[in-house]
């Protein structure tokens, strides 16, 4: 049976194609079209365990190719998983599961890249299937620049709007679950490190981001109040045994950057001026993420002077670390 491989693209990789079938087209080129914040806004309902949208009026595609050029390229040939990133997490790793499985009896078992939010999405299905239905139906994974612990550009996002220059605007990016579950597991300001304070009301209570009791939700001026419980769920989930389902895998591989420089804390919390960056790969906090890994996930870790957080994969020498 032929070897399959698969990369799960990250935040941003994937491309969109509308519910009537036009031309599969990046995120940046949607905000060109007329009502871009309609189409790139998502709905979803009170229930946090309800994964699916209610509504969603693209359908994610196909992938930047840039952003993955050498395994665009290879041969034998890598295929890609398409989910729109904007989602719930747990929702795009139930869908990657069932992909798995009903690919099961077609090849090989498959040899997963994982970039960025994709490793999220990989760990979601892991914790769906079990270790043992992972390992009859993948070999091994590598997981490239993956934000296991949160990310700050996740906050930012939701603080200021995200891509160039906050192009797509705050009350956009704050229908997405995915922002919220990636928000950062440790104290973005002072104290405890290990506290992840962005996932109480409180602190978002103090700094005017959620509405007053019987106030309206305003997403120009509040976060999404059941989003944020999304966020919650997800860090329940993953507080003990996050990388357990992965240990009959054959492989596991973690590569990182850790020379440019990555938002870390933010001082001044709700204000983005003055915030302190440590080395990552501008997305992913290096040392911090090292030492929280479990100790046996830890000496399959490579850490690597690398490309910007969104092109690691477009780097032959990341390319070759996950052959």
């Amino acid at each position: 049976m032929p070897r399959r491989q698969m990369v799960v693209p990250g935040t941003g990789g994937v491309l969109y194609e509308s519910a009537g079938g036009a031309r599969a087209a990046t995120i940046f080129e949607l905000l060109t079209q007329a009502g871009a914040a309609r189409s790139l806004s998502c709905r979803h309902g009170p229930d946090p365990e309800s994964l699916e949208p209610l509504d969603n009026p693209l359908v994610a595609r196909g992938y930047m190719t840039l952003a993955y050029a050498p395994f665009d390229h290879a041969l034998p040939k890598w295929t890609f998983f398409d989910y729109d990133w904007r989602l719930d997490i747990r929702y795009s790793g139930r869908r990657l599961a069932e992909h798995l499985q009903a690919e099961a009896s077609r090849g090989e078992r498959w040899r997963l890249v994982a970039h960025s939010q994709g490793g999220l999405v990989v760990l979601a299905a892991a914790r769906l299937l079990g270790a043992e239905e992972l390992a009859r139906l993948v070999e091994g994974v590598c997981f490239v620049g993956v934000p296991f612990y949160g990310t700050v550009n996740a906050l930012l996002a939701l603080l200021e709007g995200t891509f160039i220059k906050g192009s797509i605007p705050k009350e956009v990016a704050r229908t997405w679950p995915s922002l919220y579950q990636m928000l950062p597991r440790w104290s973005i300001t002072q104290g405890n490190p290990h506290r992840p304070d962005l996932f109480l009301d409180a602190t978002w209570t103090n700094a005017g981001l959620l509405p007053a009791p019987g106030e309206p939700m305003d997403l120009s001026r509040h976060i999404d109040t059941g989003l944020l419980e999304r966020g919650r769920a997800l860090l329940g989930a993953t507080r003990r045994g996050y990388f357990e389902p992965l240990r009959k895998l054959d492989f596991v591989r973690l590569i990182q950057g850790n020379n440019l420089p990555t938002p870390f804390r933010l001082p001044h919390f709700p204000e983005t001026k003055g915030t302190l960056s440590v080395d990552g790969d501008t997305l992913v906090p290096d040392q911090f993420t090292r030492d929280r890994l479990p100790t046996w996930v830890r000496p399959t870790l490579l850490r690597l002077p690398a490309a910007d957080h969104s092109l690691l994969c477009s780097d032959p020498n990341v390319f070759e670390l996950c052959l």
